[in-house]
């Protein structure tokens, strides 16, 4: 942590994939760019999810077109990364098997991108996959993606320092002013000055002072388990009430719940096993595979569920927080939509964003 206050023109409160996602597309228009971050970068939600690119999934009429604009742009923006940073992100484009029933049925009508697959060929698609075909059951297929969200974390890193971005991990923000002279943010007792500084603190956000009201986010939290399989699985598979991610090197991600329990890190033994043999439900063989790992995670969840984007009642001073669940799926988005309104003083007409702005809660 440096003793003696530094300008930037940006800096970014906080070091999940919003915030260095944001860091990387600003400091490629040429600003400079600092980020403070409480912990280490990347660790927090960032690390704890699951990697799904559930764009074609989201059905709320409000998020759908930044949720789809987000999963367009992803093939490309994370091939770059991959590029910059000769690093691996795990991205797999096999899709989603989504189990629909009576109780959870599929949406009607069925979104661009979701495919009903009849009974006879849902064994040729996932041989792993225990479907039987029941009354009011349907597997769908859904052309969505996924990746690893800890390669991600990593390699967003190394690009934003190979970028040149100042990177502060264990430095927590203290708080953010505003004064004659501009934007102040003090950390460890030292005031760092900025033209903008934008909150990216996730569940955190609302607990940073700052000049303006803090944004309506709280902790969302989720139990989730790995286990490490040979298992050929082709696709994601989710129902209802658990989702079943392969990843590269036979790892299997499975989740996750979601909780009202505050910043709450204890883990539930109960739970997990509940998630356990919901997946083995789907794929007996998982039945004989021993759990590799388990953790929570603290998800930022916003009054209407929506993210928080935007300019404040503050001049200068910006939110990007409350993606909840979408945060990994609507980093590179958020950076795109964020740096090219700070740099041209107004949103891309190609989407609104409106809905997300912070000035509908009073921020």
């Amino acid at each position: 942590m440096p003793r003696q206050p530094i300008h930037s023109d940006i800096i970014i409160v906080g070091a999940g994939l919003i915030g260095l996602a944001l860091a990387r597309e600003l400091r490629r228009r040429g600003a400079t760019v600092t980020i403070f971050e409480a912990g280490e970068a990347a660790r927090q939600a960032s690390w704890a999810g699951a990697g799904m690119l559930s764009g074609r999934q989201t059905t709320d009429p409000r998020l759908r077109p930044l949720a789809m604009a987000g999963a367009r742009l992803y093939p490309h923006w994370a091939g770059e990364l991959e590029s910059e940073t000769g690093m691996s992100v795990g991205y797999r484009t096999g899709g989603t098997l989504f189990l629909a029933t009576t109780a959870h049925p599929a949406p009607d009508p069925a979104p661009e991108g979701w495919q009903r697959l009849p009974d006879a060929t849902v064994a040729g698609e996932e041989p792993q996959l225990a479907w039987r075909a029941s009354p009011g059951a349907a597997v769908w297929r859904i052309a969505d993606h996924s990746l690893d969200n800890r390669a991600l974390g990593a390699a967003l890193t190394r690009a934003v320092r190979q970028a040149g971005v100042v990177l502060r991990e264990q430095a927590p923000v203290e708080a953010v002013t505003r004064d004659a002279q501009g934007l102040c943010v003090r950390v460890a007792g030292v005031e760092q000055r900025a033209d903008i500084v934008v909150n990216a603190a996730g569940a955190w956000s609302a607990a940073l002072p700052a000049p303006a009201p803090a944004p309506p986010v709280r902790p969302r939290k989720g139990h989730m388990l790995s286990l490490r399989s040979g298992l050929p699985l082709r696709h994601v598979l989710e129902t209802a009430d658990v989702y079943v991610v392969p990843r590269a090197g036979g790892r299997i991600v499975i989740g996750s719940t979601v909780e009202d329990c505050g910043f709450d890190p204890t883990l539930d033994a109960a739970v997990l096993e509940t998630l356990r043999q919901r997946a083995v439900a789907l794929v007996p063989a998982l039945a004989e595979v021993a759990v590799e790992e388990t953790w929570c995670g603290f998800r930022p969840g916003s009054a209407d569920d929506l993210p928080i984007f935007g300019p404040t009642t503050c001049p200068g001073y910006w939110l990007a927080t409350g993606h909840f669940r979408d945060g990994i799926l609507l980093a590179p988005i958020t950076a795109k939509i964020l740096a090219h309104a700070m740099a041209a003083g107004r949103f891309t007409r190609a989407l609104d964003c409106a809905p997300f702005s912070p000035a509908r809660f009073g921020c």
